[in-house]
C-alpha cells in the first residue's frame, strides 16, 4: 500500500494535518498564557483545521482499504468456485 502514489499523498496529508493540529494547539496554549486573545483564537482555528484534513484523509483510507478488501474477497470467493 506504502508502495502506491494514493498511499504516498495519504500518508503525507495525514501528516501535515498532525502536524498542522499540534501547531495549533500550541500556538493557542500560547495565546491563552499570554493573553493575547488573537493568538489563541488562531490556535484553536489552527488546530480545527487541522484536525478536520486529518479527518478528511482517514475517511478517504477507511473507502479504500473497503475497497481493497472487498477486491481481495471477492479474488477468494472467485479461486474458491474454480
Amino acid at each position: 500500500m506504502a508502495n502506491h502514489p494514493e498511499g504516498i499523498v495519504e500518508a503525507v496529508g495525514v501528516s501535515v494535518a498532525s502536524k498542522g493540529m499540534l501547531a495549533g494547539a500550541g500556538t493557542g496554549l500560547v495565546g491563552f498564557l499570554s493573553q493575547a486573545n488573537w493568538i489563541g483564537i488562531i490556535g484553536v482555528l489552527l488546530a480545527a483545521l487541522g484536525f478536520l484534513v486529518n479527518t478528511w484523509f482517514q475517511i478517504r483510507k477507511d473507502r479504500r482499504e473497503a475497497r481493497e478488501s472487498e477486491a481481495r474477497i471477492q479474488a477468494l470467493k472467485d479461486q474458491c468456485q474454480r
